[in-house]
């Protein structure tokens, strides 16, 4: 370790069982209550996975500073699409051809989560990342965010009253934007509302902006009653593209609203296929480069199928840390931080790079003072 001289700033280190760790700058800040939460779900969730997939950020090591903080650390990656959409075009928007990829990269994310059993409720352009140019996975997507992931809550047909099922419902807990109809109907979630809101997201993509981009949660009523009544047409009006891909855009939706249960998986390969489909009927060139990357030709991971059998219903992985509690079948959030503890004031979360090393590893920590 370099010593720290006279009138310099002291280095904060984290020493962790794989290495030790420099804090460099803030992340993100928030209430110790929420952080602490986040933090502990995503490690929970990361830890239960028993079906890898290539689009999920790694939780390489977790842990805690007695009286002070959580981390997790996980590798650095590139811009969120919600940054990529706002920064690349002047318009704000994807070309056909990037969109259908991130649409593709994006469903597998989303399936490879429900195979292990979970439904994310926070599907948006902000939690789904690229990879680093310096690593070689710039045209990689990753699903970054876990926080708030549950379990669905299956309930067995005349098993329980109406009033159980609605007061033990798993509800959405995203923006309204991005919310599925029955999210903004306060009903129970599955699988097909992550893909609901999926769905508008790609539309985001090709369009810069929802039709009720401007409405807020005080007009949520009028944002379900567009979503309820959106149409193909509607759309058209407002999307240069052919009628043939914003019809076949839209038979994606009907796919992804086919289920009548919660426990029903979508038909991800139809979904995938219609994706493919779309870049024949809108004449776009599969390996044209991404917006961000305009002199490389698209070298991102292609859609592959995967066998798809409902999870039983089991508990998360224990051996951790920190954050014990099965976020699934129980209440909320799980197990709670102690009263005094959420009472704190605002804490940060902290990036930190491994030292020794190149700066390609992130620590997210909450302080305690």
């Amino acid at each position: 370790m370099t010593s720290v001289g006279p009138g310099q700033p002291q280095k904060e280190l984290i020493r962790a069982q794989n290495g030790t760790y420099e804090v460099t700058k803030p992340l993100a800040t928030g209430t110790f209550g929420s952080i602490y939460k986040l933090l502990r779900q995503m490690s929970v969730v990361l830890a239960s996975i028993h079906h890898p997939s290539p689009f999920f950020t790694n939780i390489e090591e977790r842990g805690t500073v007695p009286n002070r903080f959580l981390f997790i650390v996980m590798p650095l990656y590139g811009e969120n699409l919600y940054e990529l959409m706002m920064n690349t075009n002047k318009d704000r928007k994807f070309s056909m051809a990037t969109g259908l990829h991130l649409a593709e990269q994006t469903l597998a994310a989303i399936r490879d989560l429900h195979r292990n059993g979970f439904i994310h409720r926070d599907i948006k352009p902000s939690h789904f990342c690229i990879g680093r140019e310096i690593d070689g996975q710039h045209h990689q997507v990753y699903l970054l965010d876990f926080g708030l992931c549950k379990r669905p809550r299956f309930v067995k047909k005349n098993d329980e009253a109406e009033e159980q099922m609605r007061k033990n419902a798993i509800h959405y807990r995203g923006v309204v934007k991005y919310a599925s109809v029955h999210a903004h109907q306060g009903k129970n979630l599955g699988y097909k509302d992550d893909m609901e809101s999926w769905w508008y997201m790609v539309l985001e993509f090709f369009l810069g902006a929802l039709p009720w981009a401007l409405l807020n949660k005080e007009s949520e009523q009028d944002v379900l009653h567009l979503k309820r009544r959106i149409t193909a047409p509607m759309v058209a009006s407002v999307w240069r593209t052919t009628p043939e891909t914003t019809a076949g855009f839209f038979d994606l939706l009907t796919i992804i609203r086919e289920p009548k249960d919660v426990a029903e998986f979508v038909e991800y390969d139809r979904i995938a296929d219609g994706i493919q489909k779309l870049f024949e009927k809108s004449k776009s060139n599969t390996q044209e480069p991404p917006d961000w990357d305009c002199m490389t030709d698209y070298k991102g991971p292609g859609y592959q199928q995967v066998l798809m059998i409902a999870p039983p219903e089991v508990g998360l992985k224990p051996e951790m840390d920190f954050g014990k509690s099965d976020p699934g079948a129980g209440g909320e959030s799980g197990e709670q931080p102690k009263k005094e503890d959420v009472d704190k004031k605002k804490k940060k979360k902290k990036k930190s790079k491994k030292k020794g090393k190149s700066n390609n590893k992130t620590t997210s920590a909450e302080e305690v003072e």
